[in-house]
C-alpha cells in the first residue's frame, strides 16, 4: 500500500493521525530512517526499514494497520529470500 504525506493512519497501538514525515532507513544503524531519506510518498509492499511522524506520535511502517480507513497487511517474512 502506498502512504503519503497527508494520509491519516492508525498503528497498532490504536493511535490515530495524519502522515507529516516519512523517513527511509538507509543504514542498520539507523532503523528509523531518523538520518536517512525524507520522502513525500512509500509503498509498504518494498518492505524496507523506516517511520512516519503523525500527530505528535511516531512509529515504524510495519506498525501501521489502517491507512486512510483501509487495512494494510505486512509480510515481514518476504526478505528471507533474498
Amino acid at each position: 500500500m502506498i502512504i503519503k504525506i497527508g494520509d491519516i493512519i492508525t498503528d497498532e497501538r490504536g493511535r490515530t493521525g495524519t502522515i507529516s514525515q516519512i523517513g527511509i532507513g538507509t543504514t542498520k544503524s539507523d532503523p528509523a530512517g531518523e538520518l536517512g531519506l525524507k520522502a513525500k510518498e512509500y509503498d509498504t509492499d518494498l518492505n524496507y526499514s523506516g517511520s512516519v511522524v503523525f500527530g505528535d506520535n511516531w512509529c515504524y511502517f510495519y506498525q501501521i494497520r489502517l491507512v486512510n480507513k483501509t487495512e494494510v497487511k505486512h509480510d515481514l517474512t518476504d526478505w528471507i529470500g533474498f
